[in-house]
Order: C-alpha cells, then structure tokens, then sequence
C-alpha cells in the first residue's frame, strides 16, 4: 500500500494548496519585468542595447517554457494526491498557512511524495501498472528531475513549514534506493564485468526499441554505465534495503529491476560512460588544453550518485592541488554528489603564483603604506583608480598571466555549458559554485545556456569573488537559467581582487566586491571572512554556510 494512504484528505489539500502557491511565486525575480540599462552600462559595454532586445526576447520564451513546466507540475502533483486542481483557490498565498498546519511527523513522507511525483516515479509506476495489468512492465518514458521542479518541491515544502534538510533526506533516500536496484549480481563482480554487464543491458534494450521503431534517446555510451562493483555505501540514517519494501511494493517500481530500468536510473543519476568524472571532451576550443572532472568522495568509502549533482569551480591556484582541496572540507563528508572542475591548470596557477610573488615583492615594498592605510577596499578604490605605484607595476608584469586566465575562463564557461546541455551530469539539477576566475566560468556558462535557451538544469549558482562587472542585461540573462537561487557573494575589503579585476575590465562596479543592483541576485555580505584573495581557499566551507543562512532568514 502506498505512503499515499497514510495522509488524510485535509492533508493532502494543503500539500496541493502550498503546491499551488508555489507555483504562483516560482517566477518572481527571475524574469524581470523590465530592464534599464545607465550611463555606465554603455561605456563600459557600447552592445548593450543589441544585448538587451536579445535578452529580452530569450527571456520570453524562457519565461513562457516556465510557466508550462509549472502548471503541467502542478497537474502531475494534483493528480498524484487525488486532488481536483480546478478545485483549489485561484491566488492561495503563503500566509494562509499557520505553524502547525502539517505534523512534523508527517514532514518527511510528504517530501518524498513530491520527489516521487517531479522524478517521474509515481506515474512511471502507474504507466507500467496499467500497461502490465497489474504486472511489473518497463514504462516507456525517461525518469527526469529538472530543476524548476526542485525548486517547486522546495518552496511547497518551505510553505508548509518542513526545512530544506527534509527534502535533501527524502532525496538522498530515494537515490539510493534507485542505486539498489542496479543489477545486483554484476556488480558484485569487478568494475569490469560491472562495465560490461550494463553494456550489454544498453544494447539489448536499444535493439528492441530499433525492432519497434520508437525513437529514444539512450544515454549508454560505449564504456556503458559505470557502477565499479559498489554496492553498499553510506545511508546517513536512511537505509536503502529498509526503504525498498515500501517503494517497490508501495509504488509498484519492481519494474526497475531490468535491464531497461538500470537505463533509466542510469540516465537520471549520471552513470553513463562513467558520468562527469568520466568525462573527456574530443572536441576542444582553441586554447583549451584540459578540461575535466574529479569527484570528491571519502577514501576508500563508497560513493552513491545523489538526485543533485554540484560542480565546484576553483579560481587561483597556488598549487594544483588547490582544483580540489578546497572544496573537501565542505563537500567530501556530505555524500553529496560533487565534482570539482580542472581547467588548464598550468594556466591558473602560473596566474596565482603570479600574484603571490607580486604581493609578496612588490606591494609590501612599493604600495605596502598605502595599502595598509585603507580601512576598507572602497577607500582604496574609490571611482577607478588604483594607487598608481601599486597598479602600474601590476599591469606590467601580471597582464599577460590575467589575459590568458580570462580567455580560458570564458572558454572553459562555453564548454561547461555544453556538458550541462548534454548531461553528463545526469537528468537532475546542478549546483554550481566557483570563486574567482572559476566564478568567471560560472557566470559564462549561464550566459551560454541563456543563449541556448536552456533554463531547466541549474537549480543554484553560487559566485564568490567574481572578477567582472556584469551589466543588468547580463545578470538577467543569468538569473533567467538558475531555477532557484543566483548569489552574489563579495568582499569589500579583497583589494587583491581590486588589482586583479583591474585587468579584467574597465569598470569600477566589480561584482567581487560590492552589492549588485540586479533583481533576482542575492548579495552575501562575506567582507569580515575574506581579508584577502588568494584566502579564499581557506574560508570556503564559511562562506558557503553564510550563503545558506542567508537563504534561511
């Protein structure tokens, strides 16, 4: 019997009312009505005006792709709880509901019914019910979770009073259940008998759909899906051989036990060809030597694929560890699926080493009083200007490390988002986060995805420190393609970003280090926790629990 049944129909109302509510409010911020570009947006950028009629008629079609995947979410949702969508108010807001509404009992269960319905389980179970006549029978469609709907499940849930943490749980259980269901038995053999076993299930299900002419899209690749002989991993409280009694008989997902099921989950949690940290491009932008992938996982632990994929983008490097090692501390004891992007390492660091040498020679013998004066980067750059024995020196002998740097930066954003549109990273949402030039590969990456219209793959974007001076139209166009939160974070005392953003634009208004007016971008004050540029390797993990009080008060 389904956990369906075990909430009331008062309940199920209000899950469909907060449902409702967050549809009406997903939209707000992240297309904005109207766009006005300044003086300064102009002299710093003299296309904007062609830009922003481009943006503009995008963000339409965005917009209106949006709006459908909403309302076709809240059909699925209704349908799901029994519930006559036509029945429900038509402008419910937030407010209707009180502490209490909801049981904290109930907080979990509830979560997991919106995963299973924005995952595509609970009709897929229905599909291959009915088809099957009450046998367990592959359904025909992809299991997808995009992250407009992540988005939806997290603001249904935040208005009825249950905390993100819940959803990530019910997430991280309905992850691993799917992962339980790989084909147990080759698995337990080596990484690859594993790797075959999944290949030959991809083309035994890829002849029988050319036998029945239907045209579907196989994520299996050559190196077919790689499981590594993993089958027993970290539950976090959640254990997957508990849980699977209840989905498989609840839901009727015994379906997932075949060959076609292992293609679906592997399509949705990233498996295929070995996923992102299998990933190698065979196509390359001129000036782009390397570009790939290292997941960060506990030695020797297990790892199991998650329903949300995070790539993490390091800027400067001081060594070519620092591509990962930031990011460990935050992420390798979370179970989180995360993967740590290296872009032409000799470039980033040969930039860093760059600028440690030049602080460390230069700035404290020549600049050092005047620097040490200023209680605060705006005193230090007020309008453009640099103290001039600081930034001659640093044109000078930086400029050609920063150019190299930005032009792969930018490059490297045009290539990621190629991989997101592809999905190697899985049919499920992205968070990405990037300090520094990585930020620079963040931001161009959303900028791409804007141009191509994608707007369903990133659920977050976290920039830190980012070197540039974005006009509105440009934050438009990035806000447009993250389904849930685009943060600004900055510091108003990283004058090492001062000089290095220098080289990289004209403007005064970087976004590293100061609030920006866009609307729909979060600014995280982090000016206390970053004295210095080439720190922020060492304040990740607080930088990033700032930005999520942030999105809690």
């Amino acid at each position: 019997m389904s956990r369906l049944a075990t909430l009331d129909p008062k309940l199920r109302l209000l899950i469909a009312l907060a449902a409702k509510v967050a549809t009406l409010g997903i939209l707000a911020g992240r297309y904005p009505a109207t766009i006005s570009l300044d003086e300064a947006d102009y002299s710093a950028d003299p296309e904007a005006l062609s830009d922003l009629a481009r943006e503009q008629q995008r963000a339409k079609e965005l917009l209106q792709v949006s709006k459908d995947g909403s309302h076709a979410w809240l059909a699925r949702v209704c349908s799901h709880l029994e519930i006559d969508l036509l029945s429900l108010p038509d402008e419910p807001v937030a407010s209707d509901f009180l502490p209490g509404d909801v049981a904290v009992e109930s907080h979990f269960d509830i979560s997991q019914e919106l995963v299973l319905v924005s995952v595509g389980l609970a009709e897929a179970a229905a599909d291959a019910s009915e088809k099957g006549k009450g046998k367990a029978k592959e359904p025909e469609g992809a299991l997808v979770y995009l992250a407009l709907e992540r988005a939806l499940v997290v603001r249904t849930a935040a208005t009825l009073g249950i905390e993100t943490a819940t959803v990530e749980g019910a997430e991280k259980a309905i992850a691993q259940f799917l992962f339980f269901q790989l084909p147990q038995e080759e698995a337990r053999e080596d990484g690859e008998k594993g790797s075959k076993a999944w290949d030959e299930a991809a083309r035994a299900k890829k002849d029988e759909a050319s036998k029945k002419n239907k045209m579907l899209k196989w994520a299996a690749t050559g190196t077919g899906f790689v499981v590594g002989g993993v089958l027993i991993g970290l539950t976090g409280g959640l254990g997957a051989p508990l849980l699977a009694p209840f989905l498989v008989g609840g839901l009727g997902l015994s379906f997932l036990g075949g060959a076609g099921g292992a293609i679906l989950i592997g399509t949705l949690l990233g498996l295929g060809g070995g996923g992102l940290a299998g990933y190698r491009t065979h196509r390359r932008l001129k000036g782009i030597d390397e570009i790939s992938f290292e997941q960060l996982k506990t030695p020797d632990v297990p790892a199991i694929p998650s329903l949300l994929a995070h790539i993490v983008v390091s800027g400067f490097l001081l060594d070519p560890e620092d591509s990962v090692e930031p990011w460990r501390a935050t992420f390798e004891k979370s179970h989180l699926d995360t993967f740590a992007l290296k872009v032409d390492t000799a470039t980033f660091l040969s930039a860093g080493n760059s600028m440690d040498k030049y602080l460390r020679n230069k700035i404290l013998q020549v600049g050092g009083k005047e620097v040490l004066k200023a209680s605060a980067l705006s005193a230090l750059y007020a309008g453009v200007a640099l103290p001039l024995t600081i930034f001659a020196g640093a044109s000078t002998i930086l400029d050609s490390d920063f150019s190299r740097c930005r032009d792969k930066a930018q490059k490297a954003g045009l290539l990621l988002a190629e991989i997101l549109e592809k999905k190697v990273q899985g049919s499920r949402p992205c968070i990405l986060v990037g300090y520094g030039p990585g930020a620079t590969i963040i931001f161009e990456a959303l900028l791409e995805l804007h141009r191509r219209k994608l707007g369903s793959l990133v659920f977050t974007a976290i920039l830190i420190s980012l070197p540039s001076s974005p006009n509105r139209v440009k934050w438009a166009s990035a806000r447009s393609v993250v389904a849930h939160r685009l943060v600004n974070c900055y510091s108003t005392n990283d004058w090492v970003l001062a000089i290095s953003a220098r080289l990289y634009t004209l403007s005064a208004r970087v976004a590293g280090m100061q609030s920006v007016e866009a609307e729909g971008v979060e600014n995280v004050d982090c000016s206390d926790l970053v004295a210095g540029h080439l720190e922020l390797r060492g304040h990740i993990t607080k930088i990033l629990e700032r930005v999520d009080k942030h999105a809690s008060a």
